[in-house]
């Protein structure tokens, strides 16, 4: 078996390649910080499995999905806990989404289902996944928006600034300022307290 480890934080990807040559005997893990590696990796070594995280410098996981489409089987762990995410990860060709303060048992269990051609969900969010896929519609405000709008319209959501949300996400206090202002067109909002509102009576935060 081939997996990538996506993820831009080493020490994250250290202890899952050890997790992962641990349980899965001749194993091959590589490793990629960012969206860019990422394609370029499952380009070179064409893996079976990618375990992909949402955020990333630069270009999100969910931004990276439909290039991996049809290339390989991904496994989406993340730290947003979210059902959104994870409805947006599933659109976009993911074949299994679970959290990363889950046990690793879940992760293990998750690349084994999706070896075989299933899909998987972590147990805490099947529940909220069901909800979010029946209330959802097009043409809510926020499906307009992409992977990374989504991100930031999240994280302005819970009060955070722009210097704050720019230091979390890896990316420039410009480029920030410039996705809340294409958040605010494409919803057709003026301030980040009318997104707050939206958010909380949408159940998005």
């Amino acid at each position: 078996m081939r997996i990538l480890l996506v993820d831009d934080h080493a020490i994250v990807r250290a202890g899952l390649k050890r997790l992962l040559e641990d349980e899965f005997r001749g194993v091959t893990v590589a490793e990629a910080a960012t969206a860019d590696e990422a394609e370029a990796s499952v380009a070179a070594m064409k893996p079976d499995i990618v375990v992909l995280d949402i955020s990333l410098p630069g270009r999100s996981g969910l931004d990276l999905l439909p290039a991996l489409r049809g290339k390989t089987r991904v496994v989406v762990l993340s730290s947003f806990a979210d059902a959104q995410f994870a409805v947006r990860a599933l659109r976009d060709g993911a074949s299994a989404f679970l959290s990363k303060d889950r046990a690793p048992r879940e992760l293990i269990e998750a690349i084994n289902t999706v070896s075989s051609g299933r899909r998987f969900i972590g147990a805490e969010l099947a529940e909220q996944l069901a909800s979010v896929v029946a209330a959802d519609h097009p043409g809510n405000p926020h499906e307009s928006l992409s992977a990374r709008e989504f991100e930031v319209f999240r994280l302005i959501a819970r009060a955070k600034t722009v210097s704050e949300i720019a230091a979390d996400l890896g990316l420039s206090v410009k480029t920030v300022s410039t996705y809340r202002a294409r958040i605010l067109e494409k919803m057709g909002m003026a301030s980040n307290a009318e997104l707050m509102q939206y958010a909380m009576r949408n159940g998005l935060v």
